[in-house]
């Protein structure tokens, strides 16, 4: 049993709630020799493709710390709203892995998914009812972890190249064409 040994004081809030940038890219599972970490913060990863996500809405992120069998888990889930999006996009990412990386407006960066990725596990289409609802498509992402979501201090530095242009594969995999637009398969 932990004891507590002191209280905490009520402290200035100086920080700002909301996600400012999101990354997606494909899971894949790397061996830990490949990956380096100093505790929480991620040194070097293999080299990899992010794709920034625009956002005009403000994501929803949840980390959350379980126990199952004596062992510590976290539970994450992200959810993501495109606004003015053909659903056939990203219909292809259902039930398959990514990993997300995702900046906050305090301008720090944090991997989600990084042993075992996030799996989508909703791609939801809607319309609204007025003219000023949301109109779009929404992507659900879940996953478990054995370690909470790793900080990144550059993602450049870290072995991450950002792409915000991208192609949608049948096999969940991205790629950019020479001008930018998006195809729908």
């Amino acid at each position: 049993m932990v004891s507590i040994t002191q209280g905490r004081d009520r402290v200035c809030k100086d920080g700002v709630g909301g996600l400012s940038k999101v990354y997606l890219f494909p899971y894949v599972k790397y061996s830990r020799s490949q990956i380096i970490l100093n505790n929480n913060i991620l040194v070097t990863y293999p080299n990899t493709t992010i794709y920034e996500f625009e956002l005009n809405s403000n994501p929803s992120l949840t980390q959350s710390q379980s126990e199952e069998n004596g062992s510590k888990f976290f539970d994450l889930t992200i959810g993501l709203e495109l606004e003015n999006e053909n659903p056939h996009t990203f219909s292809k990412i259902l039930n398959k892995d990514y990993n997300i990386i995702v900046k906050d407006r305090n301008g720090n960066y944090r991997f989600l998914g990084n042993r075992n990725g996030l799996e989508c596990d909703g791609v939801d289409f809607t319309t609204g009812s007025g003219k000023q609802d949301f109109s779009g498509v929404k992507l659900d992402f879940k996953g478990k972890e054995e370690n909470e979501a790793w900080f990144i201090n550059n993602l450049g530095d870290a072995g991450f190249t950002i792409d915000s242009g991208y192609l949608l594969q049948e096999n969940g995999f991205f790629l950019l064409q020479e001008n930018g637009f998006k195809i729908l398969l």
